[in-house]
């Protein structure tokens, strides 16, 4: 695991995830050589529809040859668990070799060039004293990427 942690950093990911504010900032990036890893974890935004609220917007990456395109709601089944044959159609029209093995994505906040954690650490709740900790602990460690996701769909 080493070894491909050391090659991603030289080499570079596969794909990526880019959350990109008025259709030109670049402001974070998820990267993993797993396409499918990466929709895995956006999909359930999509649920019923929705999308990134403006000024938001989410592109995928093909980092091979720079070859992007905006994910939107019509990518996505209604229930939000799982992906359309036209988004795998679309991927596999620009990566004929889209399923590799993944991991644990990368994900950045390309201002700072800061590592952001990805998920919350899930423990069991017993009371509001417990709940509101919680609360005060994750938001005191910064943004991850499921606090970045629920801004940007407005949840």
């Amino acid at each position: 695991m080493a070894l491909k942690k050391i090659l991603n950093k030289i080499l570079g990911y596969r794909w990526s995830l880019y959350v990109v504010r008025n259709d030109k900032e670049l402001i974070y990036a998820m990267h993993e050589d797993s396409v499918i890893r990466i929709v895995g974890y956006v999909m359930g935004y999509y649920k019923n529809g929705s999308e990134p609220i403006a000024p938001w917007s989410l592109y995928l990456n093909f980092n091979k040859n720079h070859t992007s395109f905006q994910l939107k709601p019509d990518y996505f089944t209604p229930d939000g668990n799982n992906v359309t044959r036209e988004l795998i159609k679309k991927i596999e029209s620009i990566d004929p070799d889209f399923r590799v093995k993944g991991a644990e994505p990368f994900f950045i906040d390309v201002l700072n060039n800061k590592r952001l954690e990805i998920r919350h650490k899930t423990e069991h709740i017993s009371s509001l004293e417990d709940i509101i900790k919680n609360f005060e602990e994750d938001a005191s460690k910064g943004p991850t990427f499921f606090s970045v996701m629920d801004e940007i769909f407005g949840k």
